[in-house]
């Protein structure tokens, strides 16, 4: 099990982890035009815990993210808190130990993604769908989630609101 941040950010912790989440989401590895590769799925691991850990902060304060346009799946996540706490547990980046075993890296599950209007099925016989043409659905199993639906809407509503609070640290 993945641990969340358990006490309140200070304000430079806050700044500092915002910061962070605004370059992966300006990264280049999550331009439509740039093929998901191995180490897009890793950036893409980062972006799941980084917007995780923030809309945990905002439980911390007060305020739970609970949209749920979208965030259904056969899985029956209640709000994209739930869904955000099963794809950051679901998937894990596994490290080389030492610089000589940079080939042993890898990640596990399988994770998928789709750009633009299409539906299908991956290699990995699940099926898939998106019916925006200006998104980006990334898969764990049945599980999706949008990247500007719901990763940056929940990535701003959290941090909007925990920048705002009046007893800010």
């Amino acid at each position: 099990m993945i641990k969340y941040p358990s006490a309140v950010w200070t304000e430079p912790q806050l700044i500092a982890h915002l910061e962070v989440m605004a370059r992966l989401f300006q990264s280049k590895l999550f331009q439509p035009s740039v093929p998901f590769t191995h180490q897009s799925k890793i950036g893409w691991i980062e972006l799941i815990r980084g917007v995780s850990d923030l809309v945990r902060q905002a439980e911390l304060r007060g305020k739970r993210i609970c949209f749920t346009d979208e965030v259904g799946t056969p899985n029956q996540h209640q709000d994209i808190t739930s869904l955000l706490d099963v794809m950051r547990n679901s998937a894990h980046v596994v490290e080389p130990l030492s610089p000589d075993q940079q080939h042993l890296t890898f990640i596990s599950p399988l994770l998928n993604c789709v750009n633009g209007v299409g539906s299908g099925h991956f290699a990995n016989g699940l099926f898939f769908i998106c019916p925006y043409p200006n998104e980006r659905a990334f898969f764990i199993g049945q599980d999706r989630i949008y990247f500007y639906r719901h990763l940056m809407r929940a990535y701003l509503e959290a941090g909007q609101y925990l920048l705002f609070l009046p007893d800010s640290n």
